[in-house]
């Protein structure tokens, strides 16, 4: 389970400690393999203690997720590096214990506590792999989007005593702003069911009684690609395909000749793919993007390897993007 969620671990890049700036001038030089006559420099922190944060909190809904489908109603709250689980009836335990074990058991410890109360702590080595996995992946994420700048020789390295800090210099880089919004942004991509769509929360939540379902979630967007309209979707918690499932992506046009980003997706992620379009025809699959729905298309049909995110983009949105 947690390879499935180390994907995430790529779009936790956090700026907290930046330092930019320019060195135009001849005469400032920093040597470090390479004399710099102009470019751009960054110092990025990684928040690691939101990867953690993460992983908690994704293994405690997969949990309860777990749960709810074998008819066994807990409620979880999660932590840094542990959630907690209650609810759990006498009857019930030796099925959660199991279901437990197989979900979350390589990765979390299993204390017991009273009255059907359990906590499941992240093992050490663990805590120390998702710390470390998290800077490696942003290392790497930041590669490639440096190499699509087209930036010749550019340096992206660890850096600093913590282990949490990335430097990275782009020799003859003129536009900070850009290269600084495309190394820092977050990229994360996720494909989620819909449930309801609404211009309002009330109404979203009306056939719920008012109230957010604990496996849901309301994610802002707009009413669909020709329509600008703010809208709210309730979709599910857990993501039918995400950024990890993607093999590849590309620029291309839509059925309105407008900018998109065709996608194809790797052998585990048409599996998942193809099963949740085949399970869910005619129903809404929202594509999210940063926390935003681009659009939610309803699905016509079973769906394999390849997809396309439509929007309101223009040519170099979709190049960035």
């Amino acid at each position: 389970m947690y390879k499935n969620l180390k994907w995430k671990l790529l779009v936790i890049l956090a700026v907290t400690g930046l330092a930019v700036w320019s060195f135009t001038p001849p005469s400032r030089k920093i040597s470090l393999g390479l004399d710099l006559k102009g470019g751009v420099h960054f110092v990025l922190a990684v928040q690691t203690n939101d990867a953690l944060k993460l992983e908690t909190e994704t293994a405690s809904e997969q949990l309860r997720q777990g749960l709810k489908d074998k008819n066994i109603t807990v409620t979880t709250t999660p932590g840094l590096t542990a959630f907690t689980v209650q609810g759990v009836s006498p009857q019930d335990d030796q099925s959660f214990r199991a279901l437990a074990d197989a979900l979350v058991g390589a990765a979390y410890t299993r204390d017991p506590g009273p009255n059907g109360t359990y906590t499941f702590t992240m093992k050490p080595n663990v805590v120390v792999q998702t710390r470390a996995d998290a800077v490696t992946q942003a290392v790497q994420t930041i590669e490639r989007r440096v190499n699509d700048l087209g930036v010749s020789e550019p340096i992206v390295a660890p850096y600093g005593s913590s282990g949490e800090q990335i430097i990275v210099q782009l020799p003859g880089m003129s536009d900070v702003a850009r290269a600084k919004q495309i190394i820092s942004n977050t990229a994360l991509l996720e494909l989620k069911i819909v449930e309801n769509s609404a211009p309002d929360q009330a109404s979203l939540l009306q056939s719920h009684g008012g109230q957010l379902p604990a496996d849901m979630e309301v994610v802002p967007g707009v009413a669909s690609v020709n329509d600008p309209t703010r809208t709210l979707y309730l979709v599910r918690k857990v993501a039918a395909v995400t950024g990890r499932d993607l093999r590849n992506a590309r620029p291309t046009l839509d059925e309105y000749n407008a900018p998109a980003v065709s996608f194809t997706l790797n052998t585990d992620g048409a599996a998942k793919f193809s099963r949740v379009t085949r399970e869910n025809i005619n129903r809404p699959l929202a594509i999210i993007l940063d926390h935003q729905v681009q659009s939610a298309p309803t699905i016509q049909s079973e769906i394999g390897a390849e997809g396309r995110i439509s929007g309101h983009f223009t040519q170099q949105g979709v190049q960035d993007l």
